[in-house]
């Protein structure tokens, strides 16, 4: 979620037992609800990584006294997780309520004490009470609904990869997917599994077995070591570099691995996260061509992150692809608060990549990837410039008013939009106000709700080809900076001019 100043320490917590608790079936506290033409369904895959392997060199720490109970390594790939926001075939018996909170409780406790830097005592209450209760307003496992059943002018809904930020996880954008998911799209967030989550659960699938699930809290650069002997990392904030690879092998496997499930692949092991049966029927076509999916994967795929899942994206289509996967065919990228702090400068810049339209060639690297329909690495196209996505960004008010982020920001967009009026900015937004935080039950802020629906306006709109319209049915202002105190060391506090909500196009 959040991004870039120090981390903080943790501590543990009691154990508490809620299953007595005889209002906890009837009682439910719901995210806001989904705004979109069609009712979302939520499923969350697994599927294991053979063989596992450790990503860079950075080791954990072993406490003293204490047997190590995971791999040494602090990057350790053994199974990759990502929840799917979709469209959903519901009816009048569908039961709605989607916990936003990981299980066990006890775990997710723990992770948010550990990214927070506060004793666990103190936020278990909390914890606890939103654990229990906090639901996202959508369907379980519900079914796929066909786009012939939608009355859509598209044959298949269109596919989006969601990566998110520090502190963040699978459910805690559920709002932003969700909008995406009712308008008609699918949606997978990916649960990174690199120590830049709040907690995470992964397990080791070995010969058809499975070992019990092991948690991954959030890590700093205090809870990791690197041997003497390693070679020294030459990215400007070391883990992080370590930990954006890890992420660019659980992207392209969780796309890997949905295209394969898409068209029935019986060689792919895949089931949901807890092992609770879902309508696998409702997603595959009678025909498993790619054309005649219900989801558009061959093509025309969109990357969408926020803070270090907007470096995540931007790390993804500056860089040749690692060894073993093929580019995947991505059409447009919309980036939320990017943090830009992690990627070497100057840059990113685009990797040059030319769309496949040969048959004959689409058809051979399909097979070299297992991936249908990628982007061949040659140069140039008939207008001159080297084809890449087209970027939306949309930035927070804290975010712009950081002078040395957002002039480097600027310099990365104008190579991806040389043209300009791709950098929005909302007035009076934070860094979190891409979240679910802001709009969590009881605490929510009343200005939170309308950021959270014009960013995801301002995202559909892009999508759709109708940001100018968007644009001009809401509010603006202009980019103006006022002095309003002075902050404790001694520096301006500065804010940007204008009504909260207000949209500034740069």
């Amino acid at each position: 979620m959040a991004a870039h100043r120090p981390d903080t320490e943790c501590d543990s917590v009691p154990n508490v037992d809620l299953s007595n608790l005889n209002v906890r079936a009837r009682i439910a506290l719901f995210l806001p609800r989904i705004q979109g033409r069609f009712s979302v369904g939520v499923t969350t895959f697994v599927t294991p990584v053979r063989p596992p392997q450790s990503i860079g060199t950075a080791k954990l720490k072993r406490s003293a006294g204490k047997k190590q109970e995971q791999p040494s390594h602090a990057l350790f790939l053994e199974e990759v997780a990502f929840t799917a926001y979709y469209p959903a075939d519901v009816s009048a018996a569908s039961k709605k309520g989607v916990p936003w909170f990981l299980r066990p409780i006890r775990e997710s406790l723990h992770g948010f004490a550990a990214f927070l830097g506060l004793p666990s005592w103190l936020l278990w209450p909390v914890v606890y009470l939103f654990g229990a209760f906090l639901r996202i307003p959508a369907y379980p496992n519900a079914p796929l609904l066909s786009p012939s059943k939608a009355d859509i002018n598209a044959s298949q809904w269109p596919l989006v990869i969601f990566s998110h930020g520090l502190g963040g996880g699978r459910t805690v954008y559920s709002q932003f997917c969700s909008r995406l998911a009712a308008s008609g799209k699918i949606v997978l967030a990916v649960e990174h599994r690199d120590g830049t989550g709040t907690v995470c659960m992964p397990r080791s699938w070995n010969q058809g077995m499975k070992s019990g699930p092991r948690p991954i809290f959030y890590l700093r650069e205090t809870d990791i070591h690197w041997d003497d002997s390693d070679k020294i990392d030459t990215h400007p904030i070391p883990l992080r570099g370590q930990q954006l690879v890890f992420r660019h092998h659980e992207v392209h496997i969780a796309y890997s691995t949905f295209c394969r499930f898409l068209r029935n692949d019986p060689t792919l092991d895949l089931e949901t996260i807890d092992g609770s049966p879902f309508d696998k029927s409702s997603w595959l076509s009678s025909d498993q061509s790619s054309d005649a999916a219900k989801v558009r994967y061959q093509d025309g795929i969109v990357f969408t992150g926020h803070s270090f899942g907007g470096c995540t994206v931007l790390s993804l289509l500056s860089t040749e692809p690692l060894e073993g996967y093929a580019a995947i065919p991505v059409e447009r990228v919309v980036i939320l608060d990017p943090w830009l702090e992690p990627l070497p400068s100057p840059g990113p810049t685009p990797f040059p990549r030319k769309k496949a339209t040969d048959e004959a060639s689409v058809a051979e690297e399909s097979v070299r990837s297992s991936v249908e329909g990628v982007f061949a690495t040659e140069n140039g196209t008939p207008n001159g410039r080297s084809l890449h996505p087209r970027m939306l960004v949309i930035n927070s008010e804290a975010f712009t008013i950081w002078k040395d982020h957002f002039a480097r920001l600027q310099e990365v967009v104008a190579g991806w939009e040389p043209e300009g009026g791709k950098i929005l900015t909302l007035v009076g937004s934070a860094h979190v106000s891409f979240s679910d935080f802001p709009v969590l039950p009881i605490i929510r802020k009343k200005t939170a709700q309308p950021i959270l629906d014009t960013i995801a306006k301002l995202s559909l709109a892009f999508l759709e080809d109708k940001l100018d319209e968007a644009l001009e049915t809401l509010p603006k202002t202009k980019m103006e900076v006022k002095i309003v105190g002075v902050k404790k060391d001694g520096k301006p506090k500065r804010k940007l001019v204008g009504n909260v909500g207000d949209v500034i196009v740069l």
